[in-house]
């Protein structure tokens, strides 16, 4: 049985547009900015320019893609993470609690997905690794309450586990179309978190 029909799907992948309108001012040096800064963006898009540099490698590397066109692979998706409105993350309806709290727990919930990523990604693992250890810096330096923390952390512990294709998709294309998929919707929600943290450090106070 294919990899579709076992648990891959072709449903929206996110609110927003694989390349959407601020991909422009999405790029970022190829270092990361220091622990402690206040200023959460570089941090973000230094996470974000990880996943879709990784994406593009790939899809060159393996899928023989190299001019970035991957319209033969769209039909394929996972369940996986995304900021939707209800998570109260944009503008116009913007709840920095509710927002953080889905922040952190999209982090959490990508971390085994990551894992496979660098267990099975054609290339230099160390950006994936750099990836990783950036993403759990971030997550760290969010401003939520430590007792929400605390839960996020006791219910991720919960349902701790490693990721792993179903036995029938255990082909080398399942799994690199897996990474693939992956990585495209990890930098999905990076775009989604990094415009939060944007509205975050800008709004006034009053708005928070």
């Amino acid at each position: 049985m294919g990899v579709t029909a076992v648990w891959m799907v072709p449903v929206a992948v996110s609110p927003l547009p694989e390349a959407s309108g601020d991909s422009a001012d999405l790029s970022t040096t190829g270092t990361p900015p220091s622990a402690g800064n206040p200023n959460l963006e570089p941090l973000a898009l230094f996470i974000w320019n990880i996943a879709t540099e990784q994406r593009k490698r790939q899809l060159c590397d393996y899928f023989s893609m190299c001019d970035g066109t991957s319209n033969s692979l769209n039909m394929y998706n996972m369940q996986l993470p995304q900021i939707r409105k209800r998570d109260k993350c944009f503008e116009s309806s913007f709840q920095k609690k509710k927002c953080l709290i889905r922040i952190v727990q999209g982090f959490q919930d990508y971390k085994k997905y990551l894992q496979f990523v660098r267990q099975r990604i054609v290339g230099d693992n160390l950006q994936v690794d750099a990836m990783l250890s950036s993403s759990k810096i971030l997550v760290d330096l969010l401003p939520l309450e430590s007792k929400i923390r605390e839960r996020i952390a006791q219910q991720d512990n919960s349902k701790e586990g490693t990721f792993n294709l179903d036995e029938s998709t255990k082909t080398d294309w399942d799994k690199q179309v897996t990474v693939h998929v992956i990585l495209r919707n990890f930098a999905l929600f990076m775009e989604s978190t990094i415009r939060a943290i944007r509205f975050m450090q800008s709004a006034p106070a009053t708005a928070l």
